[in-house]
C-alpha cells in the first residue's frame, strides 16, 4: 500500500516574527534621515533655482529701465520703513488695518515689481522649504486688500552706499565697516527672521541660505550662529531691527569674497 508523504511547513514562531519586526525597524531608521536629506537637498536645489532666475529676471528689469534694479515705492518721510529703503520679502501692499492703514496702498513691493514686467511667474517668488507655507497663504492676495509676501528677502535700496544710492545694477559700489571695505554684491537671499510670532519665519529651517548675488550667481552658506538671519534679540526694541538688517546684508556681501558670513564686521548701532 502507497504511503502518502505530506509536506509539512513550519510556521514562524513569535521569536521571529519579532526579529523581522526589528531588522524591518532598524531599516526604516537608518533610511529615514537619508531620504530626509535627498529631500532637503532637492528642495534647495530648487529654492537656489528659482533664484538664479529671480537673477535673471533682476538683470531684464535693468536692461529694460535704464540700468535700476526694481524697487517698491520712494519713501514719503525719513522713517518710512514700508519704502524701498529697506529690505523686504514683501511683494504687494494692500490696506493695511484699521490701527495701522498702509503708507503706500496697492502697489507692488521689492521683487514684486518682477511680477508685472520680465518674471510674471509666482512660483518663483516661492521657496520650497519656507517653513510658513507662503506660496499656499501669501500668493492668492497679490493684487487684493491684502499684503503678500515672498520667501526671499529682497535688497531693494537697502545698504548701499551713498554714491549708489540710486540703486543702479553695474555701480552698487561698496561700504566701510570700519577698516575694512565690503562690496555690495548681494540681492536676495532666503528669508530668516527668528523673532516671536508673526515675525518668525524660516525657509530651510533656518539651517542653510541660498544668496542671489548681483552677477547672478547663487551661493550655500551654513547659517552659523544665525549670521543669514534677524536674530530674536532685534524684536526686543524695533529701533534696532533696520540696523540688523543692515548686518545680516553686510554678512551675505562679505560672505562672496571669502566664503565666511559670519566673520564679517560688526556694524556700529546708530545712536
Amino acid at each position: 500500500m502507497p504511503i502518502r508523504c505530506h509536506a509539512y511547513r513550519r510556521a514562524f514562531t513569535l521569536i521571529e516574527l519579532l526579529v523581522v519586526v526589528a531588522i524591518i525597524a532598524l531599516l526604516v531608521a537608518i533610511l529615514l534621515p537619508a531620504l530626509g536629506r535627498a529631500r532637503g537637498s532637492a528642495r534647495l536645489a530648487v529654492c537656489g533655482s528659482n533664484l538664479r532666475q529671480i537673477g535673471l529676471a533682476i538683470q531684464a528689469y535693468a536692461v529694460e529701465n535704464r540700468g535700476f534694479i526694481p524697487r517698491g515705492p520712494s519713501p514719503l518721510s525719513p522713517y518710512d520703513f514700508s519704502s524701498n529703503q529697506m529690505a523686504t520679502n514683501q511683494i504687494w501692499s494692500g490696506d493695511g488695518t484699521p490701527d495701522f492703514p498702509a503708507t503706500h496702498p496697492h502697489e507692488y513691493f521689492g521683487l514684486g515689481r518682477l511680477l508685472v514686467t520680465t518674471s510674471p511667474a509666482e512660483k518663483l517668488f516661492y521657496c520650497p522649504a519656507d517653513d510658513n507655507f507662503n506660496q499656499i497663504q501669501e500668493a492668492p492676495r497679490i493684487g487684493t486688500t491684502a499684503d503678500a509676501y515672498g520667501s526671499y528677502l529682497y535688497r531693494e535700496l537697502d545698504q548701499l552706499p551713498p554714491e549708489s544710492a540710486a540703486g543702479v545694477l553695474d555701480s552698487l559700489g561698496s561700504n566701510r565697516v570700519g577698516d575694512i571695505l565690503v562690496r555690495v554684491e548681494t540681492l536676495a537671499l532666503d528669508t530668516n527672521s527668528l523673532g516671536p510670532a508673526p515675525y518668525l519665519h524660516t525657509n530651510h529651517a533656518a539651517q542653510q541660505v541660498n544668496v542671489l548675488s548681483r552677477d547672478g550667481s547663487v551661493r550655500r552658506y551654513r547659517n552659523r550662529d544665525a549670521c543669514l538671519a534677524l536674530p530674536a534679540s532685534a524684536f526686543a526694541n524695533p529701533a534696532t531691527i533696520p540696523t540688523a538688517v543692515d548686518q545680516l546684508l553686510t554678512n551675505a556681501d562679505y560672505a562672496y569674497a571669502t566664503g565666511a558670513p559670519a566673520a564679517a564686521p560688526r556694524l556700529v548701532a546708530s545712536q
